[in-house]
C-alpha cells in the first residue's frame, strides 16, 4: 500500500456533510492529538505516517514512528490483515489537554480501510483490534436517521480518556454508506463550545480608534463574500477547511493593496498599527462568516 492522506472531518451542517444523517449513524468521541496512520508498504514493511508525510527514524513526528515500530502487536496484526490501513490519533498534547496521565503517547485507531480505500465499519474492525491489544476509540451510540438536534444532544458524551469523566473536545459522526454530493465519503464533527473556548480565547480584540474605524468601514459582508467567492470559483464552488488560510490571505492582500488609497483619503495621515489591523480584520471576517470557522 502507498501513503494515503486522511480525509478532512467537516462540521455537521455544511455542504460536505449534507445527507450524512440519512441512514445508520455512528457517533464517536473526538480525540485531540496528531493524525497518524500505520500500514504495510508495497514491500511488506510497516510504514508509519503523519497526516501529510511518511515518517522515519530520522524524521519522526512527536515520537510516533519510534514507538509504533517498536510494538510487536502491529506486526502480528498485519500478518493477518496485510491489506488494511489503520488511521488513528497519536495522543500527544495539542489544544485539549485534560486527558488522563496514562493516556498520552499511545495510538488510538479511529478508522480502518481496505486496500481499495473503503472504510470498514466499527463492528467489523473493533474485535480484530481488540484481539491484538491495539487501542481504538470506542463507539458512543448508533442512531437511525437522527435529526441534527438529536445528534447534538450527544456532544457532551465524549469523556473517553478524560480526567474525572469530564467532557472532551466533541464528537465525530460517521455513516459508512454515505457519499456526499461531491462524490466523497466524508465524516462530520461537532466541537463543544467549551472546548473551542479552551483552544482559542473568545475575548474580542480591542484596537485603538483608528484600526477599529477602518475595519468598521471596509470589512463589510459584501467585501468578505466577494473575496470568498474568488476561492470558491477556483475550487469548483466547494469550500474546504484546508482553504481557510488561503481565503484569509487573499482577503488581507486585497484589502491592503486595493483599499489603502481609500483608507488614507477617508482618514487622512494617520499612524496605523498593522498588526492590530490584521487581527481585527480576521476577527471581523470570522464574525461575518462564522459558518465556515
Amino acid at each position: 500500500m502507498k501513503f494515503e492522506k486522511y480525509q478532512h472531518v467537516e462540521k455537521l451542517g455544511t455542504d460536505e456533510t449534507d445527507g450524512i444523517l440519512n441512514g445508520t449513524v455512528y457517533i464517536f468521541p473526538k480525540l485531540d492529538g496528531t493524525n497518524t496512520s500505520i500500514y504495510l508498504n508495497d514491500g511488506g514493511r510497516i510504514e508509519v505516517a503523519s497526516r501529510n508525510r511518511v515518517l522515519s527514524a530520522e524524521n519522526d513526528n512527536a515520537g510516533a514512528y519510534a514507538v509504533l515500530h517498536s510494538q510487536d502487536k502491529f506486526k502480528r496484526f498485519f500478518e493477518e490483515f496485510p491489506n488494511r490501513r489503520l488511521y488513528g490519533e497519536w495522543l500527544v498534547p495539542h489544544h485539549f489537554r485534560n486527558y488522563r496521565d496514562d493516556a498520552w503517547r499511545k495510538f488510538y485507531v479511529f478508522d480502518v480501510v481496505d486496500e481499495n480505500g473503503k472504510y470498514i465499519d466499527y463492528y467489523n474492525y473493533a474485535s480484530d483490534l481488540l484481539r491484538y491489544g491495539i487501542f481504538y476509540i470506542p463507539l458512543i451510540t448508533i442512531l437511525p436517521n437522527p435529526t441534527f438536534e438529536f445528534v447534538d444532544e450527544h456532544k457532551d458524551d465524549c469523556n473517553f480518556l478524560t480526567k474525572d469523566g469530564t467532557a472532551g473536545e466533541g464528537i465525530v459522526i460517521k455513516n459508512y454508506d454515505f457519499i456526499n454530493k461531491y462524490g466523497r465519503t466524508t465524516w462530520a464533527k461537532i466541537v463543544r463550545a467549551e472546548s473551542r473556548a479552551a483552544i482559542k480565547t473568545q475575548t474580542p480584540i480591542q484596537g485603538n480608534c483608528i484600526e477599529t474605524k477602518i475595519v468598521d468601514a471596509f470589512i463589510t459582508p459584501a467585501f468578505v463574500n466577494k473575496e470568498l467567492n474568488k476561492i470558491l470559483n477556483d475550487n469548483h464552488g466547494i469550500f474546504e477547511n484546508k482553504l481557510i488560510n488561503k481565503f484569509l490571505g487573499v482577503l488581507w492582500y486585497t484589502f491592503i493593496t486595493e483599499e489603502m488609497f481609500h483608507i488614507l483619503r477617508q482618514f487622512g495621515k494617520v499612524t496605523i498599527d498593522f498588526k492590530m489591523l490584521h487581527a481585527l480584520t480576521i476577527q471581523r471576517v470570522k464574525d461575518i462568516r462564522n459558518d465556515i470557522f
